[in-house]
């Protein structure tokens, strides 16, 4: 186990859940086991905008870019390793494609982000 990961593993904030929703040990293999490249990558998710542009693509009915939006943020969580996200944003595409839209699963998979966004602030703060 990475060094990191014990770290988080060792912060008072660890949630029992954390590992369904980040694998550091995949994420870190991703990036050849640099660190300081994956807190790098991970900051820059933590900023983008692409959760707001799913959101505004929604609300003004634009499924098509919802789609587009939601299959960027699918790619993003899938190479992180934010395995919860990428579940959630794989079944959340494919209802968009199929042109499903309901409010109940956009508000899944912002619970989901949201956790997601949280459980990234551990490991982040854990990485300092």
């Amino acid at each position: 186990m990475s060094e990191i990961a014990d770290k988080v593993k060792a912060s008072p904030q660890y949630p029992s859940d954390f590992e369904e929703y980040i694998d550091i040990e995949s994420g870190l293999k991703r990036v050849a086991g640099s660190v300081k490249i994956y807190i790098k990558i991970l900051n820059s998710f933590l900023n983008t905008e692409e959760f707001d542009k799913l959101t505004a693509n929604l609300a003004a009915g634009d499924i098509e870019s919802a789609v587009a939006t939601a299959h960027g943020i699918k790619g993003m969580s899938g190479n992180l390793s934010l395995t919860k996200l990428y579940n959630e944003t794989v079944a959340f595409e494919a209802k968009l494609k199929q042109g499903v839209y309901e409010t109940a699963e956009k508000d899944g998979f912002d619970a989901t982000t949201e956790k997601t966004r949280a459980y990234l602030k551990i490991l982040l703060d854990a990485a300092v």
